[in-house]
């Protein structure tokens, strides 16, 4: 295969001078930046962005590109619709809200994508295609990036070296709504007020919040309601109403597997069985999520074009889905391994082996329900990161666990995103368990 360059993060390799200018801005600027950014934590403010090079993100895009495609031709391989599949892949028939069997797996399951990305010696390993059109973390992908490069603008230092932010996930998504939903459409952004996004049981705030958001729609022709799944209701003709507003689309911001027993989701449901909106994206996307399709990847190996089981051993990480035949295996090689769910999200579940105890780690394996899988442990290069502890202005550096997701809109490179863990933590990189997020930041550098 041809040698490609390498995404690992750069810090280490940039000039002295560069890394002390960024980090003069980031003491300087960081309440700029992270204003009303949505972070669990916020005991420590990272002082700048993961660094990486043009051709390292353009390699991960690559990466992410073709393996949502072999997604998409494993699922096709085993199912023509999305009952089909979700027999296939054991997931109940209740499991799913919105989801119509019959939907055929087309490309347009896949105009959606952020694979998380870890970066193992500087090739990247992608331990989960995320297929959905609720995808996270866009806003923040866009807007801490954005925010930095606003600080950065008039830096001679920066910009000799072509600093830039990725392609922006925001209009992105909005080009990909457009083309799916159609022209002149009223679309919905549905979101589900329990859904756990800080302060998303406040409406007015999250409507506000969201206004420049909505507004940015408009700009590319997507016509935006932002509004709570919990008050959509139907009219007298059965369409869905935002307010006095005729939805023509709903964006389903909320995860098909959450149900809170709503009145607006009873109406959306109803709206979804008559036809009466179209969805961006439909819920068999979710279908395509399911980390079985991983292990699935590897025992198709031999189907695969040269090509194509080359980006499968060297991207995505030995996978297999879990048995009683595989639990002595799976006990005997903990440390090797991650115990993990195949169809949850957030980092629910996962089992990092030498991060558990052998007591735990079987615990955590017998005491399993639903279908599981084990795949072996990425071991992933530690970021080097500078934190500052807003209370005490305290500033500490530390290697700490990260991940890069690259985000797909329509087949397009549509963003970069980071998260990573805080001073002292480790395992699961998400979020919702504290992780924080600092953008990504392109520059132009000599592979070294």
């Amino acid at each position: 295969m041809t040698t490609r360059p390498s995404a690992a993060e750069l810090w280490p390799v940039l000039p002295e001078p560069v890394r002390e200018k960024l980090l003069a801005y980031g003491h300087k600027y960081w309440q700029q930046v992270y204003d009303d950014v949505a972070l669990q934590n916020q005991n420590w403010i990272p002082l700048r962005s993961p660094v990486a090079t043009h051709a390292g993100f353009a390699e991960m895009n690559r990466i992410t590109a073709r393996v949502s495609q072999l997604v998409l031709d494993a699922c096709r391989r085993r199912a023509r619709t999305a009952g089909e599949l979700r027999r296939v892949l054991g997931v109940p028939d209740d499991r799913i809200q919105l989801l119509d069997d019959s939907e055929p797996l087309t490309g347009r399951l896949i105009n959606a994508i952020r694979s998380d990305l870890l970066l193992e010696r500087g090739v990247p390993r992608m331990v989960e295609c995320n297929v959905e059109s609720a995808l996270g973390g866009v806003l923040d992908a866009d807007g801490v990036i954005k925010r930095w490069m606003e600080v950065y603008r008039d830096e001679p230092m920066f910009t000799a070296m072509g600093a830039a932010a990725p392609p922006s996930a925001i209009d992105g998504r909005f080009d990909a709504i457009r083309a799916d939903v159609g022209p002149g459409k009223t679309t919905g952004m549905i979101y589900a007020a329990g859904g756990g996004y800080p302060r998303a049981d406040d409406a007015e705030y999250m409507i506000n919040r969201l206004r420049p958001f909505a507004d940015r729609g408009r700009e590319l022709g997507v016509d935006l309601i932002v509004y709570p799944l919990e008050w959509i209701v139907q009219d007298a003709d059965g369409r869905l109403l935002a307010g006095d507003r005729p939805l023509d689309a709903v964006w389903r911001m909320f995860v098909p597997t959450y149900d809170e027993g709503s009145a607006g989701m009873a109406a959306l449901r109803a709206a979804n069985a008559a036809g009466s909106f179209r969805m961006f994206l439909p819920s068999a996307v979710w279908l395509l999520s399911n980390k079985t399709i991983f292990a699935w990847l590897w025992d198709d190996l031999g189907e695969l074009p040269a090509e194509d089981a080359e980006i499968v051993r060297a991207h995505i990480p030995r996978t297999w889905l879990y048995g009683p035949e595989l639990r002595q295996r799976t006990l005997d090689e903990r440390e090797r391994l991650v115990f993990k769910p195949t169809d949850d999200y957030g980092g629910h579940g996962v089992f990092i082996g030498p991060l558990t105890s052998p007591e735990d780690w079987q615990a955590a394996v017998d005491g399993a329900e639903g279908p599981h899988l084990i795949q072996e442990l990425i071991e992933a290069d530690p970021l080097t990161m500078q934190f500052l502890k807003p209370e005490s202005g305290e500033v500490v550096e530390a290697d700490v666990s990260y991940c890069v997701s690259t985000y797909q809109f329509d087949r397009v490179p549509s963003g970069g995103f980071t998260r990573f863990s805080p001073p002292g933590a480790g395992g699961v990189v998400n979020l919702t368990q504290g992780a924080l997020t600092g953008g990504l930041l392109l520059v132009n550098l000599e592979e070294q």
